[in-house]
């Protein structure tokens, strides 16, 4: 795990494709909303997700510690996540 989080970034590569796919969850709910229909909010939070995945790996190669700080904030927003929707299930209520 530590070799995972605490490692060079990966680049426009890894990065690009993942904020590629936090901009198509965004612009999933904000077709949503503006359509009218039923919000999807799991869009929302998962593009926000994807988005602060991607950031890390846009850093220049020196900055391993910055990125691996927001790794971190990823990992703990995705664990916050899982939280949230975990604990709406019926068996939990």
């Amino acid at each position: 795990m530590k070799e995972r989080i605490f490692r060079e970034p990966d680049g426009w590569t890894t990065g690009g494709v993942w904020i590629a796919i936090g901009l198509f969850f965004l612009a999933l709910y904000a077709y949503y909303h503006l359509v009218g229909l039923e919000s999807v909010s799991a869009a929302l939070y998962f593009g926000i997700l994807w988005i602060l995945m991607g950031i890390p790996e846009l850093l220049p190669k020196e900055q391993e510690r910055t990125a691996a700080g927001l790794r971190i904030i990823g990992l703990v927003y995705t664990a916050a996540l899982l939280v949230f929707y975990l604990s709406r299930l019926p068996i939990f209520q």
